[in-house]
């Protein structure tokens, strides 16, 4: 059995006020009070632990026995929805993933409606199904794959995946990213695909193919005109990040290896980028959640066995093929593109990092990963400025491609 990497959960000591606690203790009493789904009833510190809790933010363990059927769900709340922190249950990603709902229509940006099949690389041999999720060690997948897992590229249909997972025997894998850190490399990769040295210059003077595709989607990035102003030529967009002397030798791929020079120029461009983007309508693949790379296009979560850590990928691979009788060397986990960010991070604001997070509220959410620093409370203690996930009952009119009686969402979508 694939053993799964998880991320950290978090756990954080509020101090809470008497006229809070007071108020919280209410809370507890009418709790307690109403009537629940059968006779088991709740402690008071596990409803509600006060140094974990305000206003009524719950504690993931107490969520985790709800979703396992451990505890019953209150059968009077207000909303029939229960607050917690990302990155709080006791569950792996895995696991989270199959309570997931995801709501197709609000997401449809992220999600292709009309996907009847999905690419996977498999390996009949071992069985294997391995998904790809963009900027989320993919390169390194592939080749491990390929090379040394017997695994194919191949479209599936999405009755064959099921089939396979639950009948044949089947592992499926994928790795995921924190998500905050793979936005600002995804938000890098999309900004260099959609300049506009990709519709003329050296670098598509021989690959018609990307040339198309990039007047083909120039439109998605219109809405954003201060993106390249003033950054006509790869030259010119190359003399922001990579030093002189760098570029003075001719070899430009040098300059993915060392620290950006970027004086605040590129990062005030994703700033803007960052303050007009909803979160909804990605002009580039590398900005989707990786949520919409794990379901299939109704919202229902592929059957994934297990999720790993792409920052750890090559252990998680080794894992992998050690489980199958297989080894891999280490070292020959090198085919990544291990590119530095060319836009200066230290330049962002913090509050424009928390905007990113709730974004990728629904990654947060329903991969079960803690929030990072920066985005795990706000400065001057704004709700609106917070990330959390929602845990409640499925409802079979809207939710009806969810796994579970019960399911995971973000609290408040982007």
């Amino acid at each position: 059995m694939l053993v799964a990497l998880a991320f950290g959960v978090s756990l954080s000591n509020l101090a809470i006020g008497g006229k809070h606690v007071r108020a919280i203790h209410q809370q507890q009493r009418a709790y307690m009070d109403s009537p629940l789904e059968n006779s088991e009833h709740f402690t008071t510190s596990e409803i509600m632990p006060v140094h974990d809790m305000i206003d009524d933010v719950y504690d993931g363990e107490l969520i985790t026995k709800i979703l396992k059927g451990d505890k019953p769900f209150p059968k009077r709340n207000s909303h029939q929805r229960l607050k917690y922190r990302p990155g709080s249950l006791q569950l792996s990603q895995a696991e989270a993933l199959r309570y997931c709902f995801v709501n197709t229509t609000h997401y449809q940006g992220h999600i292709d409606a009309d996907r009847k099949q999905s690419l996977v690389s498999i390996s009949d041999h071992y069985k294997i199904i391995y998904r790809n999720v963009p900027k989320s060690s993919s390169s390194s997948s592939r080749h491990a794959m390929q090379d040394f897992l017997e695994g194919q590229d191949e479209r599936l249909k999405h009755d064959s995946i099921k089939e396979k997972v639950h009948n044949k025997g089947y592992n499926m894998v994928s790795f995921v990213r924190e998500p905050l850190s793979r936005f600002f490399s995804s938000y890098d990769e999309a900004f260099f695909r959609a300049g506009p040295w990709m519709g003329y210059g050296p670098i598509v003077r021989d690959k018609p193919r990307m040339k198309k595709q990039y007047f083909d989607n120039k439109y998605k990035w219109k809405k954003y005109p201060y993106l390249f102003e003033g950054i006509d030529t790869i030259a010119a967009y190359r003399e922001l990040y990579c030093p002189k002397e760098v570029l003075a030798t001719g070899q430009f791929l040098d300059c993915n290896d060392i620290p950006s020079i970027d004086d605040g120029n590129l990062a005030h461009r994703f700033e803007q980028f960052v303050r007009d983007y909803t979160g909804l309508d990605p002009f580039d693949v590398h900005l989707n959640l990786q949520i919409s790379s794990l379901v299939f296009q109704t919202g229902e979560p592929f059957p994934i066995t297990t999720l790993y850590n792409a920052t750890e990928a090559e252990k998680g691979w080794q894992e992998i093929a050690s489980a199958n009788g297989v080894t891999i060397p280490d070292g020959e986990m090198t085919h990544g593109r291990k590119i530095t960010r060319r836009f200066n991070l230290d330049k962002v604001l913090d509050t424009t990092k928390r905007k990113v997070c709730r974004i990728l509220a629904l990654d947060y959410c329903c991969l079960n990963i803690e929030l990072p620093p920066v985005c795990r409370e706000s400065k001057d203690g704004k709700e609106d400025d917070a990330v959390y996930c929602a845990m409640e009952k499925r409802n079979d009119e809207t939710m009806e491609f969810s796994l579970e009686p019960l399911v995971i969402q973000t609290w408040s979508d982007p």
